[in-house]
């Protein structure tokens, strides 16, 4: 992944992708291992869960679980990373995004 600067100006095309993968992968490291963590403990649940009249396992009732959480971590991913540029494009009109290069080691 890049992100770009042109004349000193950030290109809000590139940030997007490092915006949507970090918070895709910050949310799941947050998310999968809680609803991992659900799963185990829902296998030592000694009896079902009624629903609609009808007993469910709990283990039957997690598999969709681990099914949808990929789906919808990069749907949101997808939503925030779109809403943060386009919040960054709104101010981008009243105030300045300016793109600076610090070099850690002195030039020799």
């Amino acid at each position: 992944m890049e992100i770009k600067g042109i004349d000193g100006k950030l290109s809000l095309a590139s940030l997007f992708g490092p915006v949507a993968v970090g918070y895709g992968i910050g949310a799941g490291v947050i998310f999968i291992p809680m609803f991992l963590l659900m799963g185990l403990l829902s296998l030592f649940v000694p009896s079902g869960v009624d629903q609609s009249g009808q007993t469910v396992s709990a283990s039957a009732m997690f598999l969709p679980m681990i099914i949808m959480v990929p789906f919808i971590l990069a749907m949101q991913a997808v939503m925030f990373g779109g809403l943060i540029m386009l919040g960054l494009s709104i101010y981008r009109t009243w105030g300045t995004l300016r793109v600076t290069s610090v070099r850690e080691t002195p030039e020799v």
